[in-house]
């Protein structure tokens, strides 16, 4: 069983494409394999324990974050206290780096699986199986005692090619749809740049590995074909990073008329106006810059490797060329004042009145595995907290002799206050008539309804229709609407217009069974346009 670990609404949970990985290498070995998704489905341990009676597992697989590691390893501690006779693994960027903290600090769990970890697994899984000695098991770590034992480390993987496509048939899609998130897909793995807040070069290695452009392009359609999904984004650390590659999967997105919108991660100084225009046609809607500041000696100091005049040109480019920009900003970052603080947000300020682009601001959190974290010191910061669940970006972790927790608290104040202003002028233009703010405005309430929905497991929980109530679909599709108005404290017009939605998506199906009907989210192979549940 592998599991995903809960996050806020507010980081945007997407489908979790590295747990579809290790699931789709170890189905490929004939090992049987669960996805329990806590992403977009309320944890508790109850349910926890509800599905470890159900499925029976051999071995327990947890991905995470710094942020939510602390969670991560109370479940497995769930999962021990349960069966002690279950095989406990942990494994993402947090764990990879702590290694004597994480084995040391919770006994319960077995091992780490160390950066990339398809191979990793699978190896770990049979060797648990047939009873063997796990030292034997290269990539990975356990205790011994009070020691810790880091096996000989595993070698990247050359030819992403050799992996199987992401079992995501395995995740339950039909809520990522509902919240209106794209799927996610990488063409490539690795990062060249050596930023100093970021561990994805230690993770992924600094020479980048692609993908056949021709596959990742199959994958893309089937994602449209078979999952529903009419937005894919590309999580690649720099899609453009070689245009030659980006300009391949494009030109073979164009060759087939795929109609289908998508959104990259990339940087301000990677793109030109031949690519963006290339992307553009390909339908890119959107990129993402890390911009991080827009002072040039913070910059060259976290060795980002752009200057604000990079991050003006390449607005300028993909605006220009009718590409959405989000550009993404830290505040209290090695050099940071309240100056440079001002710089920033007049910057983007500036580029978003300029040019159209959205902008947020973060919060520096020093992440394990990343050179600021490992030299603090040397960079002229002081942490203040080592609770990791604090790490999420939007709180003070640490402090300078230039900037305080007061100062950045401040300056997001600032910052929450012009995005509520935006707002503002978004529902005042909605209520005038405006179509796309009022798309807008519905989008983001459709969002938080069913984030309530799945928050609160209304459907687990009151979806089920006793036999005799009700054989009329229409009636037992009133009788929902009523609960869920009741437990949400919705109006009935309110409900019953977002259940529609829903129900027209194809997202809920009725399933009848002996014993009465039960409303439930559509399974990940019942979703697709051409195969909607009928009611």
């Amino acid at each position: 069983m592998l599991i995903s670990t809960a996050c806020p609404l507010e980081e945007n949970p997407l489908p979790p494409l590295s747990l579809a990985y290790l699931a789709g290498v170890l189905g490929r070995d004939k090992i049987e394999v669960q996805i329990l998704d806590f992403l977009v489905t309320r944890y508790s341990p109850q349910t926890l324990r509800k599905k470890l009676e159900e499925y029976r597992p051999q071995l327990v697989g947890v991905g995470c974050v710094t942020m939510n590691y602390p969670l991560a390893a109370r479940m497995l501690k769930v999962c021990k206290a349960f069966d002690s006779g279950i095989f406990t693994v942990i494994g993402g960027p947090h764990v990879s780096f702590t290694l004597n903290e994480t084995l040391l600090r919770a006994p319960w769990i077995d091992a780490i699986a160390i950066g990339e970890g398809e191979r990793t697994l699978v190896e770990l899984v049979k060797t648990v199986a047939e009873g063997n000695d796990i030292g034997h098991v290269a990539g990975i770590a356990f205790a011994d005692g009070e020691r810790v034992v880091k096996t000989e480390p595993r070698s990247l993987i050359k030819e992403l090619d050799q992996l199987p496509l992401p079992a995501r048939h395995l995740l339950p899609l039909a809520r990522y749809r509902a919240l209106g998130v794209p799927c996610t897909i990488i063409t490539s793995r690795g990062c060249p740049y050596g930023c100093i807040f970021c561990s994805a070069h230690h993770m992924f290695g600094r020479k980048i590995r692609f993908r056949d452009p021709g596959l990742v392009v199959d994958e893309i359609e089937m994602i449209h074909r078979d999952f529903g999904f009419s937005h894919i984004n590309i999580v690649d650390d720099t899609f453009t990073a070689n245009h030659e590659h980006a300009r391949q999967v494009c030109e073979e997105m164009l060759r087939r008329n795929l109609k289908i919108d998508w959104s990259a991660f990339t940087r301000a100084d990677r793109v030109t106006s031949d690519m963006v225009a290339l992307m553009k046609r390909a339908g890119c809607d959107l990129v993402l810059f890390g911009v991080e500041s827009a002072d040039e000696n913070i910059l060259k100091t976290i060795r980002k490797g752009i200057t604000p005049e990079d991050v003006r040109r390449g607005v300028k480019i993909a605006t220009g060329a009718g590409v959405r920009v989000f550009a993404s900003y830290i505040l209290g970052l090695p050099g940071e004042s309240p100056e440079t603080i001002r710089k920033s947000m007049a910057f983007a300020n500036d580029i978003g009145n300029t040019y159209g682009a959205e902008y947020a601001f973060h919060i520096l959190a020093p992440l394990p595995g990343t050179e600021l974290f490992e030299k603090i010191n040397d960079y002229g910061l002081r942490i203040l907290s080592r609770n990791w669940a604090r790490y999420d970006a939007n709180q003070p972790i640490t402090e300078s002799a230039t900037i305080r927790p007061e100062m950045i608290w401040e300056a997001m104040a600032n910052y929450d206050r012009v995005i509520e202003s935006a707002w503002v002028e978004v529902r005042c233009r909605a209520a005038a008539g405006d179509a796309e703010c009022i798309r807008r405005l519905e989008g983001i309430e459709s969002q938080k309804f069913v984030w309530s929905l799945l928050q609160s497991d209304v459907l687990d929980r009151l979806g089920k229709i006793k036999a005799g109530t009700t054989a009329d679909p229409a009636e037992a599709r009133a009788e929902l609407n009523r609960r869920i108005a009741r437990k949400l404290n919705l109006s009935l017009d309110t409900t019953s217009q977002e259940t529609d939605k829903l129900l027209q998506a194809g997202l809920l199906q009725l399933v009848m069974g002996v014993d009465g009907a039960r409303w439930q989210w559509s399974s990940s192979l019942e979703i697709s346009p051409e195969n909607k549940p009928s009611l």
